[in-house]
């Protein structure tokens, strides 16, 4: 995805959000989802809270849509992605929340009028995580499922036109 199309998106996302919290709150006089940290926690507990969650997320999408592991059907895909989002939810809901999502906990804090200092772990901690996550899985995980040095990836070095060394 090029840089303008995930600017793009996120603004986009930003506004349909904003709608929708808008219509919400037009219709129940309240916008339900707002995000804050459990007076027990720290700012700094909430953002390792919300950063650690997001990265089992992004880990879980990405191991589960490779299409090399070749360990489950793909209609078991959504249900993977789903269980780990319902087992975030079980955990992160009374402490932080459950932002995860950085335009969810934005809107919904923007139209109930309750942005507070605590709120920048909602942005940093699953952007973060989101580039953590991307960056682990690519050079730890996904090269587990490339097997190197099979002999189609080796050069052939043909000598005398006849015989051919591996």
């Amino acid at each position: 995805m090029s840089l303008l199309k995930a600017v793009l998106f996120s603004v986009f996302q930003l506004c349909g959000g904003l709608v929708a919290g808008g219509i919400l709150k037009g219709m129940l006089g309240y916008c339900p989802g707002a995000v804050g940290v459990s007076r027990y926690l720290t700012t700094a507990t909430g953002f390792f809270i919300e950063f650690f969650g997001t990265l089992f997320l992004v880990l879980t999408v990405l191991s589960t849509t490779n299409s090399d592991r070749k360990q489950a059907p793909s209609y078991l895909q959504p249900f993977s992605i789903g269980v780990s989002i319902f087992v975030l939810h079980m955990f992160l809901v009374p402490t932080t929340g459950c932002g995860l999502n950085p335009a969810r906990s934005l809107v919904t804090n923007i139209i109930d009028n309750k942005l507070n200092s605590q709120f920048l772990i909602y942005i940093f901690g699953p952007l973060l995580s989101s580039a953590a996550g991307g960056l682990l899985y690519e050079f730890i995980f996904s090269p587990h499922y490339h097997p190197k040095n099979s002999k189609a990836d080796r050069p052939v070095v043909y000598v005398n036109n006849d015989e051919a060394l591996e």
